[in-house]
């Protein structure tokens, strides 16, 4: 069991008479069975596919959304686990403290190397009560009680838009706290976009760990021949992708799946940002990992087309299952490669 959840394993005692529970982005351990024990109506909520597929394949009554599904009551306790952006957290505070009751309480908890030492000063904006219920495997577990504020939790009121800059096209991207590069186009993303704007793409198209859709979004604009899916396993991620296709009146196919595990049919080009963080931790390794069957979602034919770290040695890689690997532009950060199927 995660130390996260051992934390709150060992802090149960303390709940006897919880009617309603809600779950925010548990661990993919046992641990909801546990708390389950001690309340009469346990949700879990998860903004990770990963998580969610493998905690409702064990039997939990989980969600995977972005936030949680409004309903007319309101929780007597909430778990948080801590995520790895403070915005993010800022985000799932004021989303709990709009779902708490009156007289609920919310627990927070989070590894010491993830920053939960500093979670204090974000927990106060929130609630009126705050007090630290536990220490212990390198971890602190909060308690908050009382929320600043009774209104409705908005998510719009978090929800960040950017003028992005494609070809001849400005295009309004919609990100939120916890989707990769949230408010911004980073470097890898932008050196991708100039090579894509070089090629022509046509048939079906994936935008693979789309984030924000920023890639999916350009293409489908400059290249209106493309059919375009955009793929992640953030929830937040998905929602972001279909605000900003609508908003630039674009259309696409937004679809959940833990890296490819969930995609079915073939594309002709598959074009990618691949993430390299797992949690508070960089993985070298991960996308890698993530695009290990890769070639067998690409027609005979296509192409992928990525952005990696200069010094991660894709090349070697990719070459063992694609006929012809092309490194088409670079600097002292990213390369983009183009592997042949």
């Amino acid at each position: 069991m995660h130390a996260v959840s051992q934390i709150f394993a060992r802090n149960l005692h303390r709940k006897t008479a919880c009617v309603s529970a809600l779950w925010i982005n548990p661990e993919a351990d046992d641990s909801w069975r546990e708390a389950q024990a001690s309340c009469e109506n346990l949700r879990l909520l998860c903004q990770d596919r990963g998580t969610f597929s493998a905690l409702k394949l064990a039997g939990a009554n989980v969600e995977f959304a972005a936030f949680p599904s409004p309903g007319q009551h309101k929780y007597d306790w909430i778990i948080l686990n801590l995520p790895r952006q403070k915005d993010l957290l800022g985000m799932l505070l004021a989303c709990a403290a709009g779902l708490l009751a009156s007289n609920g309480s919310l627990w927070l908890a989070g590894e010491n190397k993830a920053g939960i030492k500093s979670a204090d000063k974000f927990l106060r904006l929130h609630f009126r009560q705050v007090k630290k219920l536990d220490k212990a495997r390198h971890c602190v577990l909060y308690e908050a009680r009382e929320p600043l504020s009774s209104a409705p939790f908005e998510p719009a009121s978090f929800r960040t838009s950017w003028t992005l800059e494609c070809g001849h096209k400005a295009l309004q991207a919609i990100s939120y706290p916890g989707v990769f590069a949230h408010g911004r186009l980073d470097a890898g993303t932008a050196m991708l976009l100039r090579v894509l704007a070089d090629m022509e793409l046509h048939g079906d198209v994936l935008d693979f760990a789309s984030g924000a859709g920023v890639i999916g979004a350009c293409i489908g604009a400059q290249q209106p021949q493309a059919r375009v899916t955009l793929l992640d396993s953030n929830a937040l991620a998905l929602r972001a992708c279909a605000e900003t296709l609508a908003s630039n009146a674009l259309t696409g196919t937004v679809t959940a799946s833990d890296g490819l595990t969930e995609l079915s049919g073939s594309f002709d080009f598959i074009v990618s940002n691949p993430p390299i963080h797992m949690g508070i931790k960089t993985d070298s390794q991960l996308s890698i990992r993530l695009l290990e069957a890769v070639h067998e979602y690409i027609r005979p034919g296509g192409a992928l087309i990525l952005v990696a770290n200069v010094h991660l040695p894709y090349e070697k890689w990719l070459m063992k299952t694609f006929k012809r690997c092309t490194q088409k532009t670079s600097d002292n950060h990213y390369k983009v490669i183009l592997a042949d199927r």
